[in-house]
């Protein structure tokens, strides 16, 4: 075999590992090349297979096979250009379908032209050490010319239309295909009108370079040769200042953008180290390691404070040897200011500043820690506020929470943690702070709130306090607790429908009872005194006053002949009579609003001997609010006037209580309520003795 011919298979075998390497892709386009490649490679073997034998018969029919896979790899090739250009559905389909009838007139010729060489005559030449072919063309063969020209022709106009709608920088794309095919053409004419020149047809390893531009065009040209242009347009258009350094640290590139950020530094391409552009930015966050970074950086620009967060990468090859490093600035400072407002919309409460219910719940966890303890919990209400919404505006109602708030952080102190929950209700946990601590903050807080505004706006405030003090007690438990509380307190006070159901109760029990107002007040502010006095919570002290004008409820179902009856009442009618605390038992604990204290209404009249009813319940058996109301009560009743017996002294029922100690009450409640009355109501009953004496 000849040097020529092993040439020529050397060109087939590269058709072939191109072929090989574009169905590889997967892709359309890459098996749209692999089919031109195959069409190709099948050209060249058919001139390579005429090179290496001497049966000139065999020699005819290789060549014409390389006539017809040429016209075969050129109806390829035009499929491909048109997947190539994305012009699929463009381009009407009427001229592929004239092609295959050309193509196969074309291959009419050449499948008789062994037989009669009407298309072609051959003369045998000699080139170096290989017999060769060369072509004498008959008629017909100008028609092959003719068809393959036209071919090359379209494809070529294809491209140039192309260039039309293409931006410049990608230009190269397409004329580098315009190029090989054109130079094709030029060869397969010489061949024809210039053979005695040079015998071997070129036009087949032409093919194959068309091939290599093929494939190289389609998967790395935009990656090779665009890499430059992209560069130029990330640096000259993109916003975000990007600067390069080479593997020696020199400046090689940076993007116009980069001199507003840093307007006093002095980039030189070549001149400048990375050091000196890491002084020149007093990059606080970057560490001088070769190692990807991100950190934020802030500078000043035209009177105003702006932030970047910058990305530090280093560039390295396969190997790892390193090719240079790059600084990407990202502008955040709108980003940061909208994650500032967004923050602060989800934290804050918009009217008062306080954190809201949402930041609240993040924070309890951190209470579980024993080291907060004890902690204390409040919970801050103004009374009537829709009432001062309606009366004065929504915009005063508003103000007077603002004032709210901050008398609240004023008397909580900057440690402790304040936010405004729903409903109007002000929270702040104050850690480390005892109960009473707790309570006197808060009593400071009302006086100066219902001071600042006096009587020209009647602004009254409640509270609810409760404190954790162990593992036990969550602090939802906590917070439920102040929250009843307070909401006891405002259910006497308040103008809600809540207080409503109580005022509604309250007027029908005076209405079915000699129990006066004035009774019912007088033990609501003396049990409060004695719950503070027995230093009971603020919850349990707010549930007392309650239970005060609530205990007797279950009076206005008992008949009036019974209840109003001054003498004394027969067995049958005490029955009846101790009916009232089941009956009140029933009505409290079918109501939100006073199922807290249904328990304490129903043991309100057991003794501590366990003599009492309904239940006979003996000592700290009896709920311990309805021990101090059962004291109150008694002791209320012993010092006015009533239909059945005339007011005693107070000395007298001092005495009386200390007497019962034991059997009837509790000893340890009568021990601080007797001292509570000899040190506070004695002196002034005396001084208003000595009054009326004069």
């Amino acid at each position: 075999m000849s040097i020529i011919a092993l040439l020529y298979y050397l060109v087939a075998l590269i058709a072939a590992l191109i072929l090989l390497n574009a169905y590889k892709k997967g892709t359309t386009i890459g098996k749209k090349i692999g089919k031109v490649m195959l069409a190709t490679f099948l050209l060249v073997v058919f001139y390579s297979f005429q090179l290496t034998v001497e049966n000139s018969t065999i020699r005819s029919f290789a060549m014409s096979m390389f006539f017809i896979a040429t016209d075969v790899m050129l109806i390829l090739f035009y499929d491909y250009i048109l997947e190539f250009i994305s012009w699929n559905k463009k381009v009407p389909k009427a001229v592929l379908y004239c092609m295959y009838i050309g193509a196969g007139i074309d291959m009419v010729f050449f499948l008789l032209n062994p037989y009669n060489q009407m298309t072609v005559s051959y003369i045998d030449s000699t080139f170096v050490d290989t017999h060769v072919l060369t072509y004498i063309p008959n008629p017909p063969f100008y028609y092959h010319t003719f068809f393959v020209v036209v071919m090359v022709m379209i494809v070529a106009a294809l491209l140039v239309l192309k260039c039309g709608e293409t931006p410049r920088v990608y230009w190269k794309r397409y004329y580098m295909l315009i190029f090989g095919i054109l130079l094709a053409v030029a060869v397969n004419l010489m061949n024809l009108y210039q053979a005695d020149f040079f015998v071997l047809d070129l036009s087949s390893v032409l093919y194959c370079f068309i091939g290599m531009l093929m494939y190289y065009n389609t998967f790395r040209y935009l990656p090779a040769v665009t890499m430059n242009i992209t560069r130029r347009m990330i640096l000259n258009y993109l916003s975000e200042p990007v600067i390069l350094f080479d593997y020696d640290g020199w400046l090689t590139d940076f993007s116009k953008s980069i001199l507003k950020v840093m307007p006093n530094a002095h980039f030189n391409i070549g001149s400048m180290t990375i050091d000196e552009f890491v002084n020149s930015g007093n990059f606080i966050g970057f560490r001088p390691v070769d190692t990807d970074q991100d950190f934020d950086w802030t500078t000043r620009i035209g009177g105003e404070d702006y932030t970047y967060s910058i990305k530090y990468r280093c560039m390295t090859d396969a190997k790892g040897r390193s090719l240079g490093k790059i600084f990407v600035f990202h502008d955040i400072t709108s980003m940061r200011d909208t994650y500032f407002n967004l923050e602060k919309s989800l934290l804050y409460d918009p009217l008062t500043g306080l954190y809201n219910k949402q930041s609240y719940l993040q924070q309890i966890p951190q209470w579980d820690n024993k080291r907060y303890w004890p902690v204390a919990v409040a919970v801050c209400n103004i009374n009537g506020l829709k009432r001062i919404n309606d009366q004065y505006g929504t915009e005063y109602g508003d103000a007077v929470m603002k004032q709210l708030a901050y008398f609240v952080k004023m008397h909580a102190g900057e440690d402790a943690y304040v936010a405004k929950l729903e409903g109007g209700d002000i929270l702040a946990v104050l850690e480390e702070t005892t109960h009473n601590e707790t309570v006197e903050i808060c009593e400071d807080i009302k006086k100066d709130l219902e001071g600042f505004y006096g009587r020209d706006v009647l602004i009254h405030l409640e509270y609810g306090v409760a404190v954790k003090e162990d593992a036990i007690t969550t602090m939802e438990q906590i917070l439920g607790e102040a929250k009843s509380s307070m909401q006891n307190k405002k259910m006497l006070r308040d103008n809600s429908m809540s207080s409503s159901l109580v005022d509604s109760l309250k007027q029908t029990l005076s209405e079915s009872d000699y129990e006066t107002e004035e009774h019912v007040e007088r033990t609501r502010e003396m049990s409060s005194r004695l719950g503070k006095a027995l230093n009971l919570s603020d919850t349990d002290i707010g549930k007392l006053e309650l239970l005060a004008i609530m205990h007797d409820i279950g009076k206005v179902a008992i008949p009036h002949q019974v209840l109003l009856k001054k003498g004394k009442l027969s067995d049958e009618e005490f029955e009846i009579m101790k009916q009232h605390t089941i009956k009140g038992y029933r009505i409290a604990n079918a109501s939100p609003e006073l199922s807290g204290i249904a328990d304490c209404i129903l043991s309100h009249h057991e003794k501590w001997d366990g003599t009492g009813y309904p239940n006979k319940l003996k000592g700290e058996d009896i709920p311990l609010l309805a021990r101090i109301i059962s004291a109150v009560d008694s002791h209320d009743v012993m010092v006015h006037d009533r239909p059945y017996h005339h007011a005693m002294p107070e000395e007298d029922a001092i005495k009386e209580l200390r007497r019962c100690a034991g059997t009837q009450f509790d000893p340890h409640i009568i021990e601080v309520f007797t001292r509570l009355l000899e040190e506070e109501e004695l002196p002034k009953i005396q001084k208003a003795r000595e009054a009326a004496a004069n």
